[in-house]
């Protein structure tokens, strides 16, 4: 709904919702389409750019939605702070595979700060390694735009549909999984795009050129510090 308010992203229509026993249930639309990931294969260079476009322009979109005020009790800061939408924990696969929420944060100094702490174990066993894991963190900006982040576009998230072999003949019929959406830095949503589909050379040249523009340095720190442990502390 939050998101159906501010943009023009297709994303399915929530009908219901309600707990039970400690455990949700979620009522939505159908949407046709198949999986982007799916549809890879038989689309055209012309196609596949097309849709990450697309793709792009939704994301700038995201980026547009002004942060709102913080819940009173959570004493975060009127804005600047990360979090889950409405100022809450979150999640974030990138970060680390406990389920359980963390955060949120007031400031993107606290952010990093505790997102460097992940990887204090592989400092301790080794200094070099200590050492290069201070100076990444001394070499990360604290002061970057803080906006809505999707934190999860991959081809299995996208739905589209094929109506011909033009460039503008694939629709895109929802963006899914909104799980780890949430206010984050403005270059991490190109930082999970890569995390994602890393694998995928197209995929992952648009996601630091035209998602990333700008903030090259800071993806590729991160980038680094991931490289660490190989993959989630």
């Amino acid at each position: 709904t939050f998101v159906a308010t501010h943009t023009s992203i297709p994303v399915p229509r929530v009908r219901c919702y309600w707990e039970e026993d400690g455990k949700g249930t979620l009522i939505m639309d159908y949407i046709e389409g198949v999986p982007l990931r799916r549809a890879w294969r038989d689309l055209s260079i012309p196609q596949r750019l097309s849709v990450m476009r697309r793709i792009a322009g939704f994301v700038e979109q995201l980026r547009a939605i002004p942060q709102p005020a913080p819940p009173i009790a959570s004493k975060l800061p009127r804005s600047g702070w990360i979090g889950g939408p409405s100022g809450s924990a979150f999640t974030d696969f990138m970060m680390t595979i406990d389920p359980a929420p963390f955060g949120p944060f007031a400031t993107e100094r606290d952010f990093y700060d505790w997102r460097v702490s992940r990887f204090k174990l592989f400092g301790d066993v080794h200094a070099p390694t200590a050492a290069r894991i201070a100076e990444i963190r001394r070499s990360i900006r604290n002061d970057h735009p803080i906006v809505f982040t999707h934190g999860d576009i991959n081809r299995r998230n996208v739905l589209v549909r094929v109506h011909g072999e033009g460039p503008d003949d694939v629709e895109i019929t929802a963006l899914l999984d909104w799980e780890q959406a949430g206010w984050r830095p403005i270059y991490w949503e190109s930082r999970k795009w890569i995390f994602e589909e890393g694998n995928m050379p197209m995929w992952e040249a648009f996601g630091l050129k035209e998602i990333g523009a700008g903030y090259e340095e800071e993806i590729e720190l991160d980038c680094e510090l991931q490289n660490f442990s190989g993959h989630i502390p």
